[in-house]
């Protein structure tokens, strides 16, 4: 419209860079401009679309007529829609008998690439609206929008071609629905009241600013100084090699140990944020979301050394796969042994076993085989569900899409949780094992053990009342409370048989109290 504004003349023909002209078009141009009738107002021009190497002859690509040729001063485009315009016109319309060349796709990955960018637009159009999917639309929609590319449009004409891109196009449809799902989820979740929202499964959407630089690295430190110091060393060595811009944002969860006066002085050119309280891990990084700068962002631990151009190696890997929201790297033990990282998400049983008392007895089962996605390589680059949150590069419109870190997670599992809303976002996420951070694991929560489990238990029950309903996580929260009493009742029986007794009497004293807690989402220091 900006355009159209400036226009002297009174025919305007719009075009894309990758449109060409042909002898008869340009003929037939100049006839009509002459000729027109004054009550026509524009003109459709039909499209030979011409992709992979080949025009293609149906499908909705042949002719694809788009109306370029208008009046001036009697169109404009509709100005709430950002892909796919629409032209609003004073008159009638007529159509061209010649075409236009549109030299489209080069590679069947050019075209995934732009049609989740306009589906990703189209979502947003449609969650402004307010227009929720409906349940049936999932099956029916897809349907569909097959059966119109392929046969109503005849992509069979195409052959195998367009048969792949009728699938593809019904898919990009369903994946509209989903984003467009999520989006206004997140919408309502931000407009209910306070005690509304302490109990959605959704937290309020976030709207970030404008990206200035590059990248935004986020740490969230708790009382430990010295791997931290090491940390951030190791982000300066990638900086004095690294080609892009970046910031590091270091969040201290009210650390005792002096942190915050060592990064100030050794690390100047970090952003420092001092919270009062240690308010935990995932609202501690949603203070630092709400001030990053970068394009792209990193959740860092403390506990973790930079290895090489690993950040440059996760940055390249999202820059050449639009689909993909979340890159991680491998991570391995200070030894150089690698850490598994990579997991599906949690079934039901899943929560019965993992890290509990049945995995200390049987470790080696299917349930927790597929948890722990042991049919795959840690050396080969994967989809996953999710992974362990110690290094994870996300977009920046990843994160607006899939909203904050949910702040009832004080510690643990919120990684797993906002993987999930990533997923129903539509986006990917990818395990990279060519970037390596070593990671020294358990560095703010390594020194109080028994804290560390009751965060991570409470964490669990909250998190299965997310994925699989309160009733899940109920039967969950009894079977681990009365594992507590089980673990105080084996640990009493050694006692008894005087085997090692006072550190008998100390475990019993952690099982007892943790099971007093009984593992309520709640905030306490770890």
């Amino acid at each position: 419209n900006a355009a159209l504004r400036m226009v002297t003349q009174e025919w305007t023909l719009f075009l894309d860079a990758d449109e060409r002209l042909t002898s008869a078009f340009r003929a037939e141009l100049a006839d009509v401009i002459h000729t027109a009738p004054r009550d026509v107002a524009g003109y459709w021009v039909a499209r030979r679309n011409h992709m992979f190497g080949r025009e293609l002859r149906g499908g909705g690509w042949w002719p694809d007529h788009q109306l370029r040729l208008m009046r001036g001063n009697r169109a404009r485009y509709a100005s709430d829609r950002e892909v796919h315009e629409v032209v609003e016109i004073d008159g009638h319309v007529r159509t061209l008998s010649e075409p236009i060349l549109h030299l489209n796709y080069e590679s069947m990955k050019e075209f995934r690439t732009k049609q989740l960018h306009y589906g990703r637009m189209r979502a947003h159009e449609l969650a402004a609206q307010d227009h929720p999917p409906r349940r049936r639309g999932f099956a029916g929609r897809p349907v569909r929008e097959f059966w119109r590319r392929y046969v109503s449009l005849r992509g069979y004409r195409d052959g195998w071609i367009g048969l792949r891109l009728a699938f593809a196009m019904a898919w990009y449809e369903l994946l509209i629905l989903a984003q467009t799902r999520a989006l206004i989820a997140n919408q309502a979740s931000a407009i209910q009241p306070h005690d509304a929202i302490e109990s959605h499964s959704q937290p309020q959407p976030v709207r970030l600013g404008q990206p200035e630089i590059d990248l935004s690295i986020i740490i969230v430190s708790f009382n430990v100084r010295e791997q931290l110091l090491a940390c951030l060393a190791s982000i300066e060595a990638w900086l004095a090699i690294a080609r892009q811009r970046a910031e590091v944002i270091v969040v201290d969860n009210a650390s005792s140990d002096a942190s915050v006066d060592s990064v100030r002085r050794r690390f100047p050119g970090a952003r420092l944020i001092e919270l009062e309280q240690n308010i935990g891990f995932a609202a501690a990084n949603n203070q630092a979301l709400k001030n990053a700068r970068g394009r792209l962002i990193v959740f860092l631990n403390p506990d973790t050394t930079v290895v090489g151009d690993a950040f440059g190696a996760m940055l390249n890997y999202l820059e050449q796969h639009d689909d993909v929201g979340v890159v991680g790297p491998q991570l391995v033990y200070p030894n150089g042994t690698t850490q598994p990282t990579r997991r599906r998400f949690p079934t039901r049983l899943t929560g019965f076993m993992e890290s509990t008392i049945v995995q200390q007895y049987w470790h080696n089962n299917r349930v927790l085989r597929r948890y722990y996605v042991a049919d795959r390589s840690n050396d080969e680059t994967q989809d996953v569900d999710w992974l362990v949150g110690a290094c994870l590069l996300a977009r920046r419109e990843t994160i607006q899409m899939a909203g904050l870190f949910d702040e009832r997670f004080f510690m643990y599992s919120e990684e797993i949780e906002w993987c999930h809303r990533v997923h129903e976002s539509g986006w990917r996420i990818v395990y990279l094992p060519s970037a390596s951070i070593v990671h020294h694991e358990g560095g703010s929560s390594q020194a109080d053990l028994p804290t560390r489990q009751i965060n991570f238990d409470t964490s669990k029950v909250l998190l299965f009342e997310q994925l699989h309903g309160k009733s899940v996580a109920r039967a969950l929260r009894t079977f681990l409370l009365g594992s507590y009493l089980l673990q105080a009742g084996i640990e009493t029986g050694k006692a008894v048989l005087g085997h090692k007794r006072s550190l008998r009497a100390e475990r019993v004293k952690l099982y007892l109290g943790a099971f007093k807690t009984g593992l309520r989402a709640r905030r306490t220091t770890p």
